[in-house]
C-alpha cells in the first residue's frame, strides 16, 4: 500500500474527477507537513493557492535523510528524451493546425535549457540557500556561503534513450518512489549514462504514446529517489518528468499545458507550438533547484507554509517571452522572489531583484548573427522600439551624459588583504593594479575610444534629448576605504552598501551621472566571482534588489580579475610578462562603458524603466564585444588604447550602432 500526497488545486471543471484525492491529499498533508511524493505541476486553469502569494518561502533546514542538499548550489541539468519514437520521429499540431516534428521540439527544448544559465530570470532563485536554520525566510545570515549560482552552460548532457517506455507509467509513475517507478529507473540510468551528479536534475521527456498521466491534468514533476531501509535506488538523485504536453484534454482543450498560451502564432523555431515545454520545463527545474530533496515524502528545501515552491506560488500567472542567454527568448512563467515580496508586496517576478549585469569570463561571448537572422524571422509579440538585429536599441531610461567615476579601493590595506608583497609596490597594491586602475580612468577621457559611446542618447521627455559626453578629466576621486571591515565571498548587498557609503563620503550629489566602482583586493572578492561566473558586473540600486540601501546608484563590482588569470583577460592583447595586467583595464572599461550607456543596468522600479541602451537579447555595448576574436588581432578585437596621458592601455572594442553604415559592429573607436 502506498499514500500519494499532492498539493492539488484542480481546475473547475475537474472537481468531481479529483474530489477523493484531493481530500485524501489535504488530509494527509496537513498530517505531515511540507510533503509531496511528487511534486507535480497542475495544468492552466488552475490559480495557485490564493494564501500561497502572502507569505514568503521558507527554508525547512536541508537535512531530512542521508545525502540531504537543502538546495542545489551548482545547479546542472542532464536531459533524457525517452522511448524509440524520438528516434523514430512523430509530429504534433499547434493551436492553428500548422504542423510541427519531434526534432523541432528536441531543438526548442534543448536551446531553452542550454540558454537558460546566467540569465535574470534564472537569477531569481539565487537568493535562496542552504546555510540558514530550518524557519529562515532571508540568506542574509549566511555570509555569502550556500547560496543557490547561476553559471552559464547549466545543460551538461543530451541522451535520447531508445529503449521502450513500459506501459505500467501510467499508473506507477504517478505515486510510488522507489525502485519499481520506472522514471525513478531511467533516471538512475541516465545518470549512469552521463555521471551521478548530486547537484544535477535529471529532466525525462516522453513522447506522446505515453500519456503518463490523467485527471486532474498534471504538465510534469520533480522529486528524488529514495532509498528506505535499504529498499529502492541506490543512490538519491533528483529528476523531474515532463510528459508529452501538446495534448487536447477534455475540459482544458490543447492549451491545458502551455501551448500557444504566450505566443499565439506559431514561428518555424517553435515558439508558441512549444511555449508549454518552456514554461514547464523551466518550473520544474527552478523547483528541483530551490527544493530538491524529497526523503520519505518531506521536501527539506524552500517552500512556504501551504507547501508550494517557487513555482507554484506563480504558477500561469504572468507568462511571457523572457530572453535566454545569447539565443533567443522563450516563453516562461515568474518565478517567486522573497526578497521582491518583502519590499513591495508582489514576489512573482521574471528577473532577480538584484540582477547584476556580469562580464562573462573569456571564451562566453554573444553570437555573430542575430536568430532573427539566422531564422528568417522574429520572434512573435516583440514590441515595436525592441532591439532587432543587430544593433542595440534605446528602452527609455537615462544615460551618463557628463559622466564620472568614483574609484573605491575597500580594504587593499587590511590585514591579509593580500598574500604577496613585490619590489617597488606598496604592500596594500603589491601587482599595482590599484594605481593601474587609477591612471586608466583619469587617461581614458576625451580619447578615441570614449567617443564611442557619445551616439548614444536619453530622452528628457520634453522633446528634447541629451547625448553621452566624454571629457577629459571623468575621475573624481579615489577612497582608500581600509575602516569598513571586508570579507571573503561578498554578497551583491555588501557591494552595495559600499557604494552607498562612498557616495556619503564624497559627498557626491549628481548620482545620475555617477559610477562607483568598488574594487576588492585578492582575497576579498564576491562569491559569484570566486566561482568563476564572471569576471565583474555593474548594477543599480533599486528598493526590491537592494532593501534598506539609498537608491538611485550605479556601481560597479570590481574583483581582483588577477585572481582569474588567462579567464579574464590577463595577457589577452600584450604577451607575458607586459600583459599580465592586461584584464585590469580590459574588464574595468567595460563596466564603465557600459554603465555610461546603461546606467540603470536592464532594471526597473515599478513600471518605470530604468535601462538604456541593450539589444533585445539583452546584451550592452562591452558585452556584443567581449572577447571578439579571443586574443587573435582581428577587426573588432581588444587592443591597446593610447589614453590622454599619451600611455597605452589595453581595452575591448565596444559597440557601435553607426559602425558599417549604420548596420553596426565593435569599433576601436573614432
Amino acid at each position: 500500500m502506498f499514500t500519494t500526497t499532492l498539493k492539488h488545486l484542480p481546475a473547475p471543471g475537474l472537481r468531481v474527477l479529483a474530489f477523493l484525492t484531493i481530500s485524501l491529499a489535504v488530509i494527509a498533508a496537513q498530517a505531515s507537513g511540507a510533503t509531496n511524493e511528487k511534486h507535480f505541476f497542475w495544468a492552466a486553469g488552475q490559480a495557485p493557492n490564493p494564501s500561497s502569494v502572502a507569505n514568503d518561502l521558507i527554508y525547512h533546514g536541508g537535512n531530512v535523510g542521508s545525502g540531504a542538499i537543502g538546495v542545489e548550489t551548482t545547479p546542472a541539468i542532464y536531459l533524457i528524451f525517452w522511448g524509440p519514437d524520438w528516434a523514430n520521429g512523430f509530429t504534433t499540431t499547434d493551436a492553428n493546425g500548422k504542423q510541427y516534428t519531434s526534432q523541432q521540439l528536441q531543438t526548442y527544448v534543448t536551446s531553452f535549457l542550454t540558454n537558460l544559465g546566467g540569465t535574470s530570470w534564472a537569477a531569481i532563485q539565487t537568493e535562496y540557500c542552504n546555510n540558514v536554520p530550518a524557519g529562515t525566510t532571508s540568506c542574509a545570515s549566511a555570509n555569502g556561503t550556500g547560496y543557490v549560482t547561476n553559471p552559464r552552460k547549466q545543460l551538461k548532457g543530451v541522451w535520447t534513450d531508445p529503449t521502450p517506455v513500459p506501459s505500467d507509467i501510467i499508473t506507477l509513475g504517478l505515486a510510488e518512489n522507489v525502485a519499481d517507478d520506472p522514471l525513478a529507473m531511467e533516471a538512475i540510468r541516465a545518470s549512469a549514462h552521463f555521471k551521478y551528479n548530486p547537484q544535477a536534475t535529471y529532466i525525462i521527456l516522453t513522447p506522446p504514446t505515453s500519456i503518463a498521466t490523467g485527471q486532474p491534468v498534471y504538465c510534469g514533476y520533480h522529486t528524488q529517489t529514495t532509498s528506505v531501509d535499504g529498499l529502492g535506488n541506490p543512490y538519491r538523485l533528483q529528476y523531474a518528468f515532463i510528459p508529452f504536453l501538446n495534448m487536447n484534454w477534455p475540459g482544458l482543450g490543447t492549451g491545458g499545458c502551455g501551448m500557444n498560451s504566450v505566443n499565439v502564432i506559431s514561428d518555424s523555431f517553435g515558439h508558441g507550438v512549444f511555449d508549454g515545454y518552456s514554461i514547464v520545463t523551466g518550473h520544474e527545474y527552478a523547483e528541483a533547484v530551490t527544493d530538491p530533496d524529497n526523503f520519505a515524502s518531506v521536501q527539506d528545501g524552500w517552500n512556504d507554509a501551504q507547501g508550494s515552491e517557487n513555482g507554484d506560488k506563480c504558477a500561469w500567472t504572468g507568462l511571457a517571452n523572457v530572453p535566454m542567454d545569447n539565443h533567443t527568448s522563450f516563453a516562461i512563467q515568474p518565478l517567486w522572489s522573497n526578497k521582491a515580496f518583502d519590499v513591495t508586496g508582489q514576489g512573482c517576478v521574471r528577473s532577480a531583484p538584484a540582477n547584476p549585469h556580469a562580464m562573462p569570463s573569456v571564451g562566453i561571448t554573444p553570437p555573430a548573427i542575430d536568430i532573427c537572422m539566422t531564422l528568417g524571422t522574429c520572434l512573435p509579440g516583440v514590441a515595436a522600439g525592441q532591439p532587432m538585429p543587430v544593433n542595440m536599441a534605446y528602452f527609455g531610461g537615462r544615460v551618463q551624459v557628463t559622466p564620472k567615476t568614483y574609484l573605491v579601493l575597500w580594504g587593499w590595506g587590511q590585514p591579509n588583504a593580500f598574500d604577496h608583497t613585490s619590489v617597488g609596490n606598496p604592500a596594500g597594491d603589491p601587482d599595482g593594479a590599484g594605481a593601474l586602475m587609477t591612471r586608466f580612468v583619469s587617461a581614458m577621457g576625451g580619447t578615441t575610444w570614449g567617443n564611442i559611446s557619445t551616439q548614444y542618447y536619453q530622452s528628457n521627455y520634453n522633446g528634447n534629448y541629451s547625448t553621452i559626453g566624454n571629457p577629459k578629466q571623468q575621475l573624481v576621486g579615489v577612497w582608500h576605504d581600509n575602516t569598513n571591515p571586508i570579507h571573503d565571498n561578498l554578497a551583491p548587498i555588501d557591494l552595495a552598501r559600499e557604494a552607498a557609503r562612498a557616495v556619503a563620503f564624497f559627498h557626491a550629489t549628481d548620482l545620475a551621472d555617477s559610477n562607483f566602482v568598488i574594487a576588492t583586493p585578492q582575497k576579498f572578492n564576491d562569491a559569484g566571482f570566486n566561482q568563476n561566473q564572471y569576471c565583474a558586473w555593474h548594477d543599480y540600486t533599486t528598493p526590491a534588489g537592494y532593501p534598506g540601501v539609498q537608491q538611485g546608484i550605479a556601481f560597479t563590482n570590481m574583483p581582483y580579475v588577477l585572481n582569474a588569470g588567462g579567464g579574464c583577460g590577463m595577457d589577452f592583447v600584450n604577451p607575458a610578462p607586459a600583459g599580465n595586467l592586461d584584464g585590469v583595464t580590459i574588464v574595468l572599461g567595460h563596466e564603465i562603458a557600459e554603465t555610461l550607456t546603461d546606467p540603470g543596468a536592464e532594471s526597473s522600479t515599478g513600471l518605470v524603466q530604468n535601462g538604456a541602451w541593450f539589444d533585445y537579447q539583452g546584451w550592452e555595448i562591452g558585452d556584443k564585444c567581449a572577447w571578439v576574436g579571443d586574443g587573435l588581432q582581428i577587426p573588432g578585437s581588444p587592443f591597446n588604447m593610447t589614453g590622454n596621458d599619451g600611455r597605452t592601455y589595453p581595452v575591448q572594442a565596444l559597440w557601435s550602432n553607426t559602425s558599417l553604415a549604420g548596420a553596426g559592429y565593435c569599433s576601436q573607436g573614432f
